[in-house]
């Protein structure tokens, strides 16, 4: 038995909670820099969006299939509606330099980054919280000043070290090994690659300092910064960044009801390479397919079928999500979990899977379709 990668996974969700801290903290300086004053108005960024990435998490295994897909539809629908809004009143608010208007459009956008971080946690995908935090950089990049600076420079330092933990985290987590290589090396790659990007953005700021959007310059709606308060905001901000990723993490490290904790474990078989060109043990050459694991064979051609039959009742996996968080989006959560398992081991594994083992992915499929299709 194998555990999972644990500190990649925790690295990536670190990660992206300090990248979605520094979007939301730009954009606070970019428009209300006035609520950047005391630590107390700085506080619940890192409280809210902690919290709302611990529970994501932990919550992950008890409610995966909760949701079913008609409910799953009208969330999308209303949550499409409010960002929508959100990004009209920016628009808007930026074509006319009015700057109240767009204010209230990034209030609705950095209250939506704890919900996008809920679905991190909980295994539905990153894209949410990574696609809000550069719309929020941009539009601190739009309003200019200390704001655009920090926001962009902090976030493409973590987005480097953010896919660094999440390739080797993805890559650890569908295909083990027998040892697991060291995460220190990996990731002080990932945080020195970070680095020299951060570094590269901040010298390119303080030779060319952004600029605010004509029309708020027009309008006399940008915000200017005196320079004697600039160290004390950078100072406040940095501090408590700083305390809450490291209270972030001492929380996640400690807590057993995380993803890809080290409660989870995986098998790990060896499973001997082959050339192309090479044909299988006991198949003729030009066979179309191995024959001496013939139940794999069915199980992953099954597999096949029910996520071709899924891509046209909606469910369609995306390119980004492993085989594992792809059934974390389906129910029946036991079917999925089950079927999906099988189809790792056969697809995976060493040993010829069994009549009864392509049984249970046969009644496994046909739950989680009739589910889909709204007959349960």
């Amino acid at each position: 038995m194998r555990r999972q990668p644990s500190d990649f996974l925790r690295a990536r969700l670190v990660a992206l909670f300090l990248l979605s801290l520094a979007a939301v903290y730009g954009s606070i300086l970019s428009w209300t820099p006035a609520r950047a004053t005391s630590l107390l108005s700085l506080s619940w960024p890192p409280l809210t969006m902690a919290a709302a990435a611990l529970v994501g998490a932990a919550m992950f295994e008890r409610l995966s299939g909760f949701a079913d897909r008609q409910l799953r539809d009208r969330v999308r629908s209303v949550a499409g509606i409010m960002y929508g809004a959100a990004l009209l009143l920016i628009g808007l608010g930026l074509l006319v330099g009015h700057r109240d208007a767009s204010e209230r459009g990034i209030v609705i956008l950095q209250g939506l980054q704890p919900a996008f971080l809920v679905l991190a946690g909980f295994g539905r995908g990153y894209l949410g919280a990574l696609i809000n935090a550069f719309v929020l950089t941009a539009a601190s990049m739009l309003a200019g000043g200390l704001g655009a600076a920090v926001s962009a420079t902090f976030l493409g330092g973590l987005l480097a070290f953010f896919l660094a933990a999440d390739h080797a985290s993805r890559q650890l987590t569908e295909y083990p090994v027998e040892r697991l290589p060291r995460a220190g090396p990996i990731l002080a790659r990932g945080a020195l690659q970070g680095l020299l990007i951060s570094a590269s953005l901040a010298g390119w700021f303080a030779l060319v300092p952004a600029a605010p959007y004509a029309r708020l310059q027009q309008t006399g709606a940008a915000v200017v910064i005196p320079p004697e308060r600039l160290a004390g905001l950078l100072g406040n901000l940095l501090f408590v960044a700083v305390v809450s990723a490291i209270a972030f993490y001492v929380v996640l490290r400690l807590g057993s009801g995380t993803q890809g904790g080290d409660a989870e474990a995986t098998l790990v078989a060896r499973v001997p390479a082959r050339r192309r060109s090479q044909p299988v043990a006991g198949t003729a050459v030009g066979d179309a397919a191995p024959t001496e694991k013939p139940w794999s064979l069915r199980v992953v051609k099954l597999y096949v079928r029910m996520t071709e039959q899924l891509a046209r009742l909606g469910r369609r996996r995306r390119s980004f999500q492993t085989p594992r968080e792809f059934s974390a989006t389906l129910a029946p959560a036991g079917s999925a979990a089950e079927v999906t398992e099988l189809f790792s081991r056969a697809r995976y594994g060493p040993e010829d899977l069994t009549e009864s083992d392509y049984d249970r992915a046969s009644q496994a499929s046909r739950e989680i379709l009739d589910h889909h299709r709204g007959r349960s």
